[in-house]
């Protein structure tokens, strides 16, 4: 179960390389829940579009978590990722570079799961 003070990574090219969670909408989170994170680390300010210790928004695109779907397919990521939002819940980032779920398109997400490379 991930919680508040989860460490996430950066599925995009926004800047952002490790997350971590300071506020969660429910106590279980799934994939496409949007949660609010602060960026410990990112790239240099003239490589990113996003800053250290700035606070954003950001959908979940990949758990570690056992998540079962309604064709009874039970499946896991190696890590835990997320895509950093704006307000209007559009990616910061041009590109994905994970795997994208039809759990994202079902929670409405679909502008993020259609730049994913794949669907899963």
């Amino acid at each position: 179960m991930k919680t508040h003070g989860t460490f996430f990574g950066a599925a995009d090219n926004s800047g952002a390389k490790k997350l971590f969670c300071i506020g969660q909408p429910k106590p279980k989170l799934k994939i496409g829940d949007m949660i609010t994170v602060s960026v410990k680390e990112a790239l240099p300010s003239h490589r990113s579009r996003v800053k250290k210790g700035k606070v954003y928004k950001a959908v979940i695109v990949e758990l570690k978590k056992k998540t079962k779907r309604y064709t009874h397919l039970k499946y896991s990521f190696g890590r835990n990722l997320v895509v950093l939002v704006n307000q209007k819940g559009d990616p910061i980032g041009t590109r994905v570079n994970s795997l994208g779920s039809y759990e994202l398109r079902s929670s409405g997400r679909s502008k993020i799961a259609s730049i994913s490379p794949y669907l899963f």
